[in-house]
């Protein structure tokens, strides 16, 4: 246990100082590992190294090598069976025909070898489950901004991270639209610094927890950090107020740190309380600052719920006669959950059960 933990960390440190392999040393590193075996003519011929190479973006050379032993175990794994005893039989003739596939090391890179410093896509999945609802035009500009936000990273030569600042009324979506946008980058480094991974956390070690996301970063080549509900990151409280100001000037300090050459950093951060950062001096820290609404209109209400197929034609009819005209506030969060459960009741009752949601919350008003 002691001799693996003292490897991690001469391998960690490796890559701190060297940084991590590029494409072509990639290709170079599984050359190096399947030489052997394509010397005895375990490849099979539909293997691409350099397919693989350029799906391993934040490997290191040690993942590398351990994706390779990966997938001669699943080609092995082929020729074992188990029979109705639990026994293991292996036929001897058919360890002959043993050779590793292209969908070998598929396999391998799908459900064995993760990067330490690749995606947390599995996590970021989570913020997208329900994907993300076209209720307006601005959605969709929202998006198409996210994606002129990495090619900018992507092409500008600069020696700072790109940050931007999604602000918006609470259950506006801002959190799901920055994992989007993210995800959409193709970025092969993409993290969450969220408060709801501190829960507890005393201020020293959120500091250094966030400083690690952020040098872990600055290991690949394109990263992306989303940096969620600033304010609660903060440990603001309105009574008071109340912030931990050691956290914001960490953020502050890395918002703005210099990225190594050939580094670059797209950094997106969200919150509801833009008036309150403006106050501590951390708005001006972003480059953009991009607003999130509310629905505002009936026709938004519309447009959410033929997407998601909650009420039938006739309901959204009678929906829309009962709002008319009224002014609508409510974040597209708020909504779904409070039509959720709308529909849970008898259906004759449960436009009318909606509607008494919309008017406890005071969602509405009348123009």
């Amino acid at each position: 246990m002691r001799g693996e933990f003292v490897k991690r960390r001469l391998h960690l440190e490796v890559v701190d100082k060297l940084g991590l392999p590029d494409e072509n040393r990639r290709v170079q590193i599984l050359q190096l590992h399947t030489a052997k075996m394509k010397e005895l003519k375990l490849l099979e011929t539909d293997v691409d190294l350099t397919d693989v190479a350029a799906r391993t973006k934040n490997y290191t050379g040690a993942e590398i090598e351990g994706l390779v032993r990966a997938a001669l175990s699943t080609a092995v794994s082929r020729f074992i069976q188990l029979n109705t005893n639990f026994e293991i039989s292996i036929d001897p003739e058919a360890v002959e025909n043993i050779v590793i596939r292209q969908e070998d090391f598929y396999y391998a890179l799908g459900y064995d070898i993760k990067p330490a410093f690749g995606r947390s896509d599995d996590n970021l999945d989570v913020y997208v489950a329900n994907g993300i609802v076209p209720w307006s035009n601005q959605v969709q500009r929202l998006l198409d901004d996210g994606r002129l936000l990495f090619d900018q990273t992507r092409t500008q030569d600069i020696t700072g991270p790109i940050t931007v600042l999604l602000e918006g009324p609470v259950g506006s979506g801002k959190t799901t639209l920055a994992v989007q946008m993210a995800l959409n980058s193709d970025f092969p480094f993409v993290k969450m610094c969220s408060p709801e991974n501190m829960i507890g956390f005393i201020k020293s070690a959120k500091c250094q927890t966030i400083k690690k996301i952020f040098d872990d970063a600055d290991k690949s080549e394109l990263s992306c950090i989303i940096v969620d509900d600033i304010e609660r990151l903060l440990d603001y409280v309105a009574i008071g107020p109340r912030f931990s100001n050691t956290v914001l000037q960490a953020l502050l300090v890395l918002l703005k740190k210099k990225l190594r050459k050939a580094r670059k950093l797209t950094v997106i951060g969200t919150t509801s309380c833009r008036d309150v950062l403006e106050t501590m001096g951390i708005v001006e820290a972003f480059n953009t600052v991009i607003h999130v609404s509310s629905l505002s209109s009936i026709d938004h209400l519309k447009a959410v719920f033929q997407e998601v197929k909650l009420f039938d034609a006739d309901e959204i009819k009678q929906i829309e006669r009962n709002i008319g005209q009224q002014r609508l506030f409510v974040g597209i969060k708020k909504l779904l959950v409070m039509a959720e459960m709308a529909v849970q009741t008898n259906k004759r009752d449960r436009v009318d059960k909606f509607l008494s949601l919309l008017e406890d919350e005071k969602w509405y008003t009348i123009i």
